[in-house]
C-alpha cells in the first residue's frame, strides 16, 4: 500500500509541478528572463525534485527506471548485431517472404497515418509556420530508417504525436496579454533543426548516464507522460469543442466553427468524433487490435462520403 501511495504522489507531484512551472512562465512574478528560464526547464526541474523526494524516503520501495549498462543487444545469446534477411539459423522460406506482405501492409498503414496526422497537427495555420511542411520528406526518411533498422534488430520509427506537439510548443513564441482576460496569441515558431538534433544526441548519450538514471522512479516518468499528453491537448479543436459541450453558448469563443455552425450541429459533429475515437480505442484495447489499421482506413470513407450527407461543406471546413 505504501508503494502504491508513494507512486501516486510522485506521479501527481511531477505532473502538477511541471504544469505549474509551465504556467509560471507567463505569470507576473520574477524578472522575465528568470521566469522564462524556469518555465522552459519545468520538466527537468520536476523530475529532479520528485526524484529527490523519492531518494530521501528510504523505508518505501518504488520501481526505478531500468537502464542497460553500456551498448548491447537485448538478448546476446539469441542474436548478434546484424539480422540476416534470409535467416540467422535457417533459410527463410520463399513463401513466407510473400506472405509477409500482409503484416507489412498493416505496419505501413499505421506508420503512414501516424506520420501524416502528426505533420498535419503541427502544420496547422494557427502556428503560423513559415517554412514548408515535409510531408513527403518525413515519410521517405522514416521508411528508409525503418529498412535499415530491421537489419540490426532495432525498432521501427514513426512520428510520435505527443512528443512532436510538445517539441513544437517548446519552440512557440507567445504574445503577452495586453489586457486582463486576453489569451496569449502565437507570434512565431522557431523553425530549426538544432533542437531536434540535440535531442537525438542526448538520447544517445543517456546510455552513459546509467548511474544517474537508475534513481529516477517510473512513477515520475508516468507523471511526465501525463503532462505531455495533457499539454498536447491544448489547441486541438476536438478537445476545445468537447469543453464547449459543457459551456453555455454565451461563453463560447469567437471561432469560425462557433460563428458559422449552429451550436447543436457543432455538438453533433463533436459527438460523432467521440464515438469514432471510442471505437478505435476499443479495437486497440482488445485482441482485435491487429485489425486497427483497417478500422483506421474506414475513417476515410466515413469522412469523404458519409459525413457530407449529414453536414454541409462549409460546416466541415470550419
Amino acid at each position: 500500500p505504501n508503494t502504491a501511495l508513494l507512486s501516486l504522489v510522485l506521479m501527481a507531484g511531477t505532473f502538477f509541478l511541471a504544469l505549474f512551472l509551465r504556467k509560471f512562465k507567463n505569470s507576473a512574478f520574477l524578472p522575465g528572463k528568470v521566469r522564462r528560464l524556469i518555465g522552459d526547464f519545468g520538466v527537468p526541474i520536476s523530475i529532479f525534485v520528485m526524484a529527490l523526494v523519492d531518494f530521501f524516503i528510504k523505508d518505501t520501495y518504488t520501481q526505478k527506471l531500468k537502464v542497460p549498462k553500456g551498448l548491447e543487444v537485448t538478448n546476446a545469446a539469441a542474436r548478434g548485431w546484424f539480422i540476416h534477411p534470409l535467416g540467422n539459423h535457417k533459410i527463410f522460406p520463399i513463401w513466407m517472404m510473400f506472405a509477409s506482405v500482409v503484416p507489412a501492409l498493416l505496419v505501413f498503414i499505421l506508420i503512414f497515418l501516424e506520420t501524416q496526422i502528426t505533420t498535419l497537427i503541427v502544420s496547422k495555420p494557427e502556428r503560423k509556420l513559415v517554412k514548408g511542411s515535409g510531408f513527403h520528406l518525413d515519410l521517405l526518411l522514416i521508411v528508409g530508417m525503418g529498412g535499415v533498422a530491421a537489419l540490426f534488430g532495432m525498432p521501427w520509427l514513426s512520428a510520435t504525436t505527443v512528443r512532436t506537439i510538445t517539441h513544437a510548443n517548446a519552440l512557440t513564441v507567445m504574445s503577452k496579454a495586453s489586457a486582463p482576460g486576453d489569451k496569449a496569441q502565437i507570434l512565431e515558431v522557431k523553425e530549426q533543426r538544432i533542437s531536434g538534433f540535440l535531442v537525438a544526441v542526448l538520447i544517445g548519450i543517456s546510455i552513459l548516464m546509467e548511474p544517474i538514471l537508475k534513481y529516477i522512479p517510473l512513477a515520475v516518468l508516468f507523471g511526465i507522460f501525463l503532462y505531455m499528453g495533457v499539454t498536447s491537448l491544448f489547441g486541438i479543436q476536438l478537445f476545445d469543442r468537447i469543453l464547449l459541450m459543457l459551456m453555455p453558448p454565451k461563453y463560447h469563443p469567437d471561432e469560425p466553427y462557433v460563428k458559422m455552425v449552429k451550436t447543436w450541429r457543432m455538438h453533433l459533429f463533436t459527438f460523432t468524433q467521440i464515438v469514432t475515437l471510442a471505437v478505435l480505442w476499443v479495437v486497440k484495447s482488445t485482441p482485435a487490435s491487429l485489425a486497427l489499421p483497417f478500422v483506421l482506413i474506414l475513417t476515410v470513407p466515413l469522412r469523404r462520403f458519409l459525413l457530407p450527407r449529414i453536414f454541409q461543406d462549409i460546416e466541415l471546413q470550419c
